[in-house]
């Protein structure tokens, strides 16, 4: 009978276990709406911030023990279970669960992850060639051209620097902005940024809509101002390292070319871990768009976004 019963609950346990990480893995909506308006009734169940009565803030995460500076202007969402609600619900799969925050202003979404890989260091800066990079570029692009023609997506014809590859000694951040031409004749922009921490570094993704009135290099500042005014918590800054504290492993030129997608500068062994980067190069460029015109639909019940300034002002403030 002690026999029985032991097998009984072990038995038990093991379905517990199953039927929790059966949930886990399905807490999801595993499905991609093709209709916009079926999306923008799903959107509305997600647990936006700032929404109602908006007001600006700085925002706590808790995770990487940095402080961001959210406009009044600016929505977001700041679990990943939402962000990775969205990212199914629009393009069909999850997000990394490294994902904390998505942002969305008038006309542009910030994506920001963090990297909880350590101590980046600043020695092989010097080795960073942007003209290297970008040609490193353009073949990775050639390469995804097949695969991109056999989903019926537009390809990337041209890639051009906006803002080359720039490291802000006294803020700990890395900037850059490149310009993409596409086979179907759109031009969309992509501005990435490295705000370094003693822990590891968070990644924000700043992508905007573009017409021709846009001001490519103004946006790009407007980006690396975001990242800029991101601190960290006392000894989490990257200044507050010290011998023992775990360092990760790549510096930043090898992590700058991961995250572009390109091998230069990057440890061949420590480069298998950016792999997925590179696949999510050529279509984070399309995606975010969508979650633009989603926005701007809902929140011209409270404002008008039909006039925008052309030049935006630096509206951000440093929270140290």
């Amino acid at each position: 009978m002690g026999i029985f019963l032991k097998r009984i609950i072990v038995f038990i346990t093991f379905f517990l276990l199953f039927f929790i990480q059966f949930n886990i893995s399905k807490s999801a909506e595993e499905k991609k709406y093709e209709d916009s308006e079926v999306r923008q009734k799903l959107y509305e169940k997600l647990n936006w911030k700032n929404f109602d009565n908006p007001k600006k803030h700085i925002l706590k995460l808790e995770k990487a023990k940095a402080n961001i500076d959210i406009l009044e202007s600016e929505y977001y969402l700041d679990n990943w279970k939402d962000i990775n609600q969205y990212s199914w619900w629009t393009w069909g799969y999850g997000t990394p669960e490294d994902e904390v925050l998505m942002v969305v202003g008038e006309d542009y979404v910030i994506y920001v992850s963090w990297k909880d890989e350590g101590y980046v260091k600043l020695d092989d800066w010097k080795n960073v060639d942007s003209n290297v990079l970008l040609k490193e570029m353009k073949t990775v692009q050639k390469e995804n051209k097949k695969i991109l023609l056999g989903q019926g997506l537009s390809y990337v014809t041209n890639l051009e620097w906006i803002y080359e590859p720039t490291l802000k000694d006294q803020q700990k951040v890395v900037s850059y902005s490149y310009k993409v031409t596409w086979s179907d004749g759109n031009i969309t922009m992509e501005s990435k940024n490295l705000k370094l921490g003693k822990k590891g570094y968070l990644e924000s993704q700043f992508v905007n809509t573009i017409d021709e009135n846009t001001d490519f290099k103004g946006t790009a500042e407007y980006a690396s101002e975001f990242a800029e005014y991101i601190t960290f918590d006392e000894n989490f800054r990257h200044s507050d390292y010290k011998s023992g504290d775990k360092v990760a492993a790549l510096g930043i030129g090898g992590l700058v070319a991961g995250t572009l997608g390109v091998k230069t500068l990057a440890k061949a062994g420590a480069f298998a871990k950016l792999i997925p980067l590179i696949a999510k190069f050529w279509w984070v460029l399309l995606a975010p768009i969508a979650a633009i015109g989603f926005f701007k639909k809902k929140s011209s019940n409270t404002q008008s976004t039909e006039t925008k300034p052309k030049k935006r002002k630096t509206v951000r403030k440093k929270t140290d």
